[in-house]
């Protein structure tokens, strides 16, 4: 038994042309999709990175107003452990009208986050994919530092109910409190230096102006002004002044 293939109607070679300008037109349909879509990838890699770039940036300027701060905080740490060790020695100290805390200057990455997790990220280079994250590890770091002064600094503040409301125990207390706060103290000043070298390397820069469109929610003035620059014998209400919501003592 013979099996015949039926003949195209006109030709065997006039079936090939059309057959290869089926193909072709395949081809060139899959081709021009894919430029679509490297064209809006493109387009989207650009907007996730200038997006994290201006939330980095942000989040830079409180790295610096935190290093700008820095003698106030090492002052005022210097105050109290004079305190502390004078009361160790006499059993009495003067009582401090105002220890203030370190500045709290809030950090966050939502947009870098969402990026992550909308897997934007993968659109970048691997390169600065590297530098980003170095950076956002930096402001964790510098964000969980400050939650962890916060609690250390009010330990401190107890020095503003006098001698005799306090004990030796309490003693024992503020000035682990003291050595914990100047540990931390001393991580943030090392970190700041640090992370705002290496981000002007990856050509990130703080962004004051994005910090001072949002400095009013924290400062009545609109200018930073750590509440630990005060004199100790300030009282809590001028070193409040300029605070939308004053620290307590």
């Amino acid at each position: 038994m013979h099996f015949h293939l039926p003949k195209p109607l006109h030709g065997w070679r006039d079936f090939a042309g059309e057959v290869g300008i089926i193909v072709v037109g395949v081809l060139i349909a899959l081709g021009a999709e894919q430029v679509v879509a490297s064209i809006h990838d493109r387009r989207l890699a650009d907007e996730t990175r200038a997006s994290i770039k201006q939330e980095l940036q942000t989040g830079l300027a409180s790295l610096s107003f935190r290093r700008d701060a820095e003698p106030c905080i090492g002052r005022r740490l210097g105050e109290v452990r004079q305190l502390i060790d004078g009361w160790g020695r006499t059993g009495s100290f003067k009582t401090p009208r105002w220890i203030g805390a370190a500045p709290r200057l809030g950090v966050s990455v939502p947009r870098y986050e969402a990026a992550s997790a909308a897997g934007r990220l993968a659109l970048l280079s691997s390169d600065e994919q590297f530098r980003f994250g170095t950076v956002v590890a930096g402001l964790r770091t510098f964000q969980d530092t400050q939650v962890g002064e916060a609690s250390e600094w009010a330990k401190l503040r107890e020095l503003g109910a006098g001698p005799e409301a306090l004990s030796a125990t309490d003693r024992s207390v503020i000035r682990a409190a003291l050595q914990e706060a100047s540990m931390l103290d001393y991580n943030m000043r090392t970190a700041t230096i640090q992370y705002l070298a290496l981000a002007a390397d990856y050509g990130l820069h703080p962004d004051f102006q994005a910090f001072h469109a949002r400095a009013r929610l924290t400062w009545k003035t609109g200018r930073f002004e750590p509440t630990v620059c005060s004199a100790i014998d300030t009282p809590p209400a001028v070193a409040n002044a300029n605070a939308v919501v004053g620290l307590a003592e």
